[in-house]
């Protein structure tokens, strides 16, 4: 065999050995294969499911109300509670009370305010309405109020007893001289003119009438319940949106000795 033929039979060989490998080569090569990246699978499923943190909740942050101290403008009026005076359970006091009875219809003056006398303690001694209050005078009385009226007073008297009644009215000033001035005639029963006295009370208008006459109960038909020798003070605070009137009202020598000390009860009003 010459030369030529021993090279061929050699690279032949060598050609068939290397077959196996090229084979195994492209096998591997038709596979798509994914480079570990050394956190396994087990990373990604964690990775892929965690939850956001949830913030945490503020605490509720306590709410602080404005109760206020209300309109000072519009105040309301006090509903008090009274308290009735109690009669007298001795006989001796029983025969004392029939006694100042008998006077006081003897004189004219009241026997006693219509819905009884007031116990009155030092602290209860006033009387108010709309923020403003008039204290009780020395020697006088705290009467349980009747129908309309915020407040009412006692004074006893050896000449009879008089009232002096609060309340709070709608009507003008106008208006409310008018009442006062028709609840006293003269003895031939024509009109009597009111002396009238204007000063101020704490900013307000105060208007106070005097007359003395006979007294004549409007609520009375045919003039049945007249009453000679009467005198009434009316007092008129004009309190801009309404007006108090203060009327005292009893025998003419019981008003007249008691009527500094309601001029004094008027100008002393105060806010309460």
């Amino acid at each position: 065999m010459n030369l030529k033929a021993l090279l061929l039979l050699a690279a032949g060989g060598l050609a068939l050995g290397m077959l196996p490998a090229c084979s195994d080569s492209s096998g591997s090569s038709s596979k798509d294969v994914v480079p570990d990246s050394g956190f396994g699978t087990d990373g990604l499923d964690t990775l892929g499911g965690a939850k956001a943190p949830e913030p945490a909740e503020a605490e509720d942050e306590p709410v602080v109300i404005d109760q206020g101290t209300g309109d000072s403008a519009e105040a309301v009026d006090e509903d008090r509670d009274w308290e009735r005076e109690r009669e007298s359970q001795s006989l001796l006091g029983r025969s004392r009370d029939k006694a100042k009875t008998l006077r006081n219809s003897i004189q004219g003056g009241a026997d006693e305010p219509e819905n009884g006398l007031a116990v009155t303690r030092d602290e209860d001694a006033w009387v108010g309405t709309g923020g403003w209050a008039w204290d009780l005078p020395d020697a006088w009385q705290m009467a349980i109020p009747g129908s309309g009226r915020f407040g009412e007073m006692y004074i006893k008297s050896d000449f009879g007893a008089a009232t002096v009644t609060f309340t709070k009215d709608s009507a003008t000033v106008a208006q409310l001289e008018r009442q006062i001035g028709s609840m006293v005639v003269d003895l031939i029963g024509s009109k009597v003119t009111p002396k009238v006295k204007e000063f101020e009370a704490e900013g307000m208008a105060v208007k106070l009438l005097s007359l003395e006459g006979t007294f004549v109960d409007p609520s009375a038909k045919g003039g049945s319940n007249e009453k000679p020798f009467y005198a009434v003070r009316g007092a008129i605070i004009d309190m801009g949106s309404s007006r108090v009137l203060i009327v005292m009202l009893g025998p003419e020598n019981t008003v007249m000795n008691n009527s500094g000390l309601f001029e004094a009860m008027v100008k002393g009003m105060y806010q309460r």
